[in-house]
């Protein structure tokens, strides 16, 4: 009896570790990569428009999963004062965070990342918003947003983490 459930106990971790394995993933829309679970499943949201929409969900909790838009929205990550008047002009990727947010830090002056409640979802939402440049020049942002249990809260981190331009 001891064997059998030592031997249940194994298989048990096993299982979830494997199903929570990173593999790494191209955005079929634009220059991104992220590493998510193995077996998350893919679909592409986007419809024509000024942004893309990306998916990744797990099969066996479909609360769990990512959203990672793409914007060509200029304005949308400059402060209202450079939009309407060009003065105070910058990087303010703080302006796409959720109001709901109770937790925020900025990573550098293209990005930052929070963690929301949202009405859409039990789980927490765990965001990074990146803004799109060259040299200076901001051509848009992206928005990865994921949720999962708070027990698997290190698993959203590692996702966001990987999240690269």
């Amino acid at each position: 009896m001891r064997i059998l459930l030592t031997f249940l106990v194994l298989a048990v971790s096993t299982t979830a570790s494997a199903a929570d394995r990173l593999v790494t993933r191209h955005s079929r829309e634009v220059g991104f990569v992220v590493r998510v679970p193995a077996d998350w499943r893919y679909r592409n949201a986007s419809y024509p428009s000024d942004h893309s929409t990306e998916l990744w969900t797990s099969p066996a909790d479909t609360a769990s999963r990512l959203k990672v838009e793409v914007s060509g929205c200029v304005g949308c990550v400059e402060p209202r004062s450079c939009v309407l008047e060009n003065t105070g002009c910058r990087p303010a990727p703080e302006n796409i965070v959720p109001a709901r947010a109770f937790s925020t830090q900025k990573l550098d002056r293209w990005r930052v990342r929070y963690v929301a409640r949202t009405k859409s979802s039990r789980y927490l939402e765990r965001g990074l918003v990146s803004i799109l440049h060259r040299g200076s020049d901001i051509r848009g942002f992206a928005l990865a947003r994921v949720w999962v249990p708070t027990a698997k809260a290190r698993l959203g981190d590692a996702i966001l983490t990987s999240f690269k331009l």
